[in-house]
């Protein structure tokens, strides 16, 4: 009975510790000497792959706006399409002002559950924006995609790859699901529940010692 306690008390203080966010894409900036044009003209994708459900919170891209004019990107979630995104499942825009120089831009808040899978996402910036969204991040995604000529560029599996753009998505599982740090605690408090089982309790027979 008492070990039934224990373990109820344990699994009552996991389901209270709240879902940690982690970056399932951080490829690390882009180097300012690899400055892909980023306008309406010329924008960018890539490719990731999660194998449980997530909770996307942020989506951020590296580039900016070297121009004075303001504008604005939009974020887009891709189901995937092979060698170029597919169809959008979440958008949002941010604003980013004239003369942004070079950083971590992006939109926050979010919720979009995506299932394990294969996804994509993109950063289109509109008509007020001519900037850069520099290569050569230094942990790339699985796939990139170039937009020009009027439509996503499909050339061949790993075609773009030497774009190397910068991103970074911050994600939680969904609510009810462990995280991988709720797991080893609960492993830890089963084993420390397994070894009290285990424990000889001598009764008092009320003699001295």
């Amino acid at each position: 009975m008492r070990t039934l306690k224990y373990c109820s008390a344990l699994f009552a203080a996991l389901a209270a510790l709240p879902a940690a966010a982690a970056l399932i894409v951080d490829t690390g900036a882009g180097t300012n000497g690899q400055p892909w044009s980023f306008e309406t003209a010329q924008y960018f994708a890539g490719e990731f792959s999660v194998g449980s459900q997530q909770v996307i919170q942020s989506v951020e891209g590296y580039y900016s706006n070297i121009e004075s004019p303001s504008g604005s990107v939009t974020i887009r979630l891709h189901r995937d399409g092979g060698n170029i995104p597919g169809d959008v499942l979440f958008s949002r825009s941010h604003a980013l002002p004239g003369a942004s120089g070079l950083d971590w831009y992006g939109v926050f808040g979010l919720d979009w559950m995506i299932d394990p899978g294969t996804y994509w996402v993109s950063f289109e910036p509109d008509g007020g924006i001519k900037g850069i969204h520099p290569g050569k991040a230094p942990n790339p995604m699985d796939e990139y995609a170039q937009h020009s000529g009027g439509g996503w560029q499909d050339l061949g599996e790993n075609y773009y790859d030497y774009l190397d753009v910068g991103v970074r998505i911050d994600a939680t599982p969904p609510a009810g699901l462990p995280t991988p740090g709720t797991l080893v605690l609960l492993g830890a408090g089963l084993a420390v529940l397994a070894m009290a089982r285990r424990t000889p309790v001598h009764a008092d027979d009320g003699s001295a010692p």
